[in-house]
């Protein structure tokens, strides 16, 4: 019942055997009144004709012989054959003549005029019986009802054959339709099992039935999604398989100093150095899972009521003691922002965002977080801002500064890795919400503002 063939032709046979068998039950019953109805007529019209066939002297004609057929006559088949007819006297019930397939008793015992059901010698009869007007003589004309049913069965037999038969064939052209009209869906199929594992190219939509175009042109869309997505993740390895070299790189030629360094200066300074480089990979591999992990998607199936102010004062902690190192401060301002978002996300954008104002801003950096929750036309959005008044970039940098692995020219900025206002931006897109960046604090440095839609229900 699975397969479409099968359903179609078990709903289209039940619909056509639903409609056939009551039509079938309708004739069927209309038939029995009709025939019920012709029998009583033959019944009523051959006893009145016999009636009025006999002769006043019927009291003595009937003692008299009978005459006989001869050995050639074939007997009437069906229910004329089982037709009997007998003639009684009224007052002494004698039986003055009676057909041969009649019994030897009274078809109507009661001898009561009209139509009537008996049993005589356990046989059924459907009778009739007429009196003269004198009532000196009543005939009674009888067939079995088993005669009457088997002449129905000899109707309903050929034609209940013939009624079965064209349903067969009904059923089999139905089903050559049902696979012709799916044959293009087979072909699609068949198209995609012998298909490479990263063959992505559309389906084709000609000759498809136009209830089945649709599915094919989701799917086509889909598989787009799919070769767009496995195209940016081929780049995305890519460009990490390059950014990842050059540090590794870096990494072996200061462990190869610190091997051979010949004084304790040289070999503190190279130590720094593999330590920095330590850090700037770890950073790059941690930026890496984040990327991974939030261009995955499920951010909607892990959407819960968050405050971007708590998440804010969270990842603050964190990075207090690498902003004490460098004689850095932040600064935690504004109420709350409540949001409908992947806590975990949006703790990444933060992050980011916080770790990229403290690493580019250089000692000495005031670094400021503020929530607050703003309109927006009709809609309320939660606000985010993130803003330092370290060196900053140049304006045309702000159009950039969001591409994966693109690093500002100036400042402090060509310590970074390029990926973390990237990862931002990702985020930001995912949540449904917007940026835009500007100058920081004291009119100079680098600031960023998120707005993403605020709870609902929520002031």
């Amino acid at each position: 019942m699975r397969a479409l063939r099968t359903r179609l032709l078990v709903a289209l046979a039940t619909v056509l055997l639903s409609t056939w068998a009551i039509g079938f039950a309708i004739q069927y019953v209309n038939v029995l009144e009709r025939q019920g109805g012709e029998i009583d007529g033959m019944l009523r019209n051959i006893a009145e004709q016999i009636l009025q066939s006999l002769p006043a002297d019927i009291a003595t004609a009937g003692q008299q012989q009978q005459f006989l057929l001869s050995g050639e006559t074939v007997p009437a088949e069906g229910k004329f054959g089982a037709l009997g007819f007998q003639a009684w006297e009224h007052g002494t019930g004698r039986r003055l003549m009676s057909s041969r397939p009649a019994p030897a008793h009274p078809m109507a015992p009661d001898f009561v005029d009209g139509f009537a059901d008996a049993t005589v010698a356990g046989v059924s009869w459907r009778v009739f019986a007429v009196s003269d007007a004198d009532q000196r003589v009543q005939v009674q004309v009888g067939v079995p009802t088993s005669a009457i049913r088997a002449e129905l069965m000899r109707w309903l037999g050929p034609t209940l054959l013939t009624a079965l038969l064209l349903l067969f064939g009904i059923g089999v052209a139905i089903w050559l339709v049902i696979h012709w009209s799916l044959r293009p869906v087979l072909r699609v199929s068949k198209s995609l099992s012998t298909r490479a594992p990263l063959d992505l190219a559309p389906l084709p939509e000609h000759g498809l039935p136009n209830e089945f175009t649709p599915l094919v042109r989701s799917f086509n869309q889909l598989m787009a999604r799919l070769a767009q997505a496995l195209q940016h993740e081929r780049e995305f390895i890519g460009e990490a398989a390059h950014e990842l070299r050059t540090p590794l790189a870096a990494l072996l030629t200061q462990a190869q100093v610190l091997q051979h360094a010949s004084d304790q200066e040289e070999a503190g300074e190279a130590l720094e150095h593999l330590i920095a480089g330590i850090e700037r990979t770890s950073r790059l591999a941690q930026q890496l899972l984040d990327t991974a992990r939030v261009e995955s998607g499920g951010s909607a199936a892990r959407a819960q009521d968050v405050d971007l102010a708590m998440i804010a004062g969270m990842v603050a902690d964190e990075f207090e003691l690498v902003a004490l190192r460098s004689d850095q401060s932040i600064e935690v301002e504004g109420g709350h922002a409540p949001v409908h978002g992947d806590i975990d996300d949006l703790g990444i954008l933060v992050r980011n965002l916080l770790d990229n104002a403290l690493r580019h801003g250089g000692p000495g950096t005031r670094v400021r977080l503020e929530t607050w929750v703003e309109d927006e036309g009709h809609a309320r959005m939660a606000t985010l801002s993130v803003a330092d008044n370290g060196p900053g970039i140049t304006d045309g940098d702000y159009e950039r500064v969001f591409e994966r692995f693109y690093r500002a020219e100036n400042g402090h900025r060509t310590q970074g890795i390029g990926m973390g206002l990237s990862l931002v931006e990702r985020v930001v897109t995912s949540h449904g919400g917007q940026l835009r960046c500007g100058v920081g604090l004291e009119g100079r440095g680098f600031g960023i503002t998120i707005q993403l839609p605020a709870s609902k229900g929520q002031r």
